[in-house]
């Protein structure tokens, strides 16, 4: 039996607890692009301590947003590289071209952000541009001397569509930009469009830390920014190890950016331990179980940030693969925020720092109607996006991003994975 039929008294919860969230998600869309615009300075002295302040200044001008217009390519660089889109660099870095393309920074400006700017003035589409889309040439309206929203004649469509495209990191002003060579390596760049820049900041987590660490002086939500990624990794043992965000998300430097919506990669940052009382329980029978997932190799809370949920489970079920009313145990990790509220707080966080855990714990006695028995942990890496297009497709069904939103819903329940799962097979009663 698939772990998502067992989803309905799930769904039902949600939509009691928390329906009303997805009707105002957008506020969450936005706010996260303003809590984008700037980098940290913390107020704790202690983390401050712990931050690389020559790689910080160096992010914090490397990455003003919207990056400066590339304006006019040397003649003497080749054709290919005189143009800034992904596809151009492809000749010449096909392995790192294939990687990105398969990662969710060249779908950052995907359906699920394009389908909700059909109805986003000037300013909100520049809010999420920050870090969905942070070139000037990817901006469609820019601000003229007088603050005042313009069509940009720099705008590239193809570009735009890119999202954190390999000019976002590696260009300015048509220079190009790199980590130092690794040993053994030769560059071949200078024919084709200059000797790259080389820094070492391109290996520090102050190069990530920019999209995916809020501000200190935004808003905070038990104690915490919305985005808390990169205060997470200092707290954590992975920053006492010489971990940085590129150790785990760009090993061997791939650009993959690998993350919760990868099982091997979720799978390598957890340890999950199980037990059960009998491995063939029988109806009538008493019978326990239990289910412990610990955050044993992720550098930060498991998971970060709030879209994701992770579910444990336990059940009965009937022949037809449906659990038993009544013989159902469910605990989430997640962080859900109340946006009913004023200032937002929070529904709870269950989410797990390094070496926290949680476990489930089932003890029933075995119904007569039960064929099996299952134990499983279900991955949501886009849980919250779900219900926020589901909502917003069915209250506007005229909405001009419907078809890119049903392909967002689409792509989000696609995303969803069984990172653990045991059934066993219920004996009947002998008497």
């Amino acid at each position: 039996m698939a772990p998502s039929q067992l989803k309905h008294k799930r769904k039902q919860k949600k939509a009691k607890d928390s329906s009303w969230i997805y009707i105002i998600a957008p506020l969450l869309v936005l706010l996260g692009g303003v809590l984008m615009l700037g980098y940290i300075t913390f107020t704790s002295d202690n983390l401050r301590d712990k931050e690389d302040p020559a790689a910080n200044q160096w992010a914090v001008e490397y990455w003003r947003t919207p990056i400066p217009d590339q304006g006019n390519p040397p003649p003497e660089f080749h054709l290919l590289a005189q143009r800034v889109e992904a596809k151009n660099c492809k000749g010449c870095h096909v392995d790192k071209f294939a990687e990105w393309s398969s990662s969710l920074h060249s779908h950052a400006m995907g359906p699920g952000v394009y389908g909700q700017y059909f109805h986003f003035n000037e300013s909100s589409k520049a809010e999420c541009n920050i870090c969905h889309a942070p070139m000037s040439e990817q901006w469609e309206d820019t601000l003229d001397v007088n603050k005042n929203w313009e069509q940009n004649p720099e705008f590239n469509k193809v570009l735009f569509e890119e999202g954190v495209t390999c000019a976002a990191c590696h260009l300015r002003q048509h220079q190009r930009n790199a980590p130092p060579l690794r040993p053994g390596k030769e560059s071949l760049s200078q024919a084709l469009h200059g000797e790259p820049v080389r820094t070492p900041f391109f290996q520090a987590s102050e190069f990530c830390k920019g999209c995916h660490q809020h501000k200190p002086d935004t808003l905070k939500i038990g104690g915490n920014t919305i985005e808390n990624t990169y205060i997470e990794w200092l707290e954590s043992p992975a920053y006492e190890q010489g971990r940085t965000c590129q150790s785990c998300h760009m090993p061997d430097r791939k650009h993959l950016w690998k993350g919760i919506h990868d099982k091997e990669m979720t799978a390598s940052g957890v340890t999950i331990n199980h037990s059960v009382s009998s491995n063939t329980p029988k109806s009538g029978s008493s019978f326990s179980a239990t289910l412990t997932i610990k955050n044993t190799g992720t550098g930060h809370m498991f998971p970060t940030y709030t879209t994701p949920a992770v579910f444990l489970k336990a059940a009965f079920l009937n022949k037809q693969g449906q659990a038993i009313p009544n013989f159902y145990e469910e605990k989430i990790i997640q962080r859900r925020l109340d946006m009913s509220t004023n200032p937002w707080t929070e529904f709870f966080d269950t989410r797990l720092a390094p070496n926290e855990s949680l476990t489930l714990e089932f003890h029933k006695t075995v119904p007569p109607e039960a064929a099996s028995f299952q134990l499983w942990i279900w991955v949501e890496p886009d849980e919250f996006y779900e219900g926020f297009f589901r909502t917003t497709l069915k209250n506007s069904q005229t909405h001009e991003g419907r078809a890119q939103l049903e392909d967002a819903l689409q792509t989000t329940l696609d995303r969803q994975y069984p990172l653990f799962s045991k059934t066993l097979s219920v004996a009947a009663d002998a008497n």
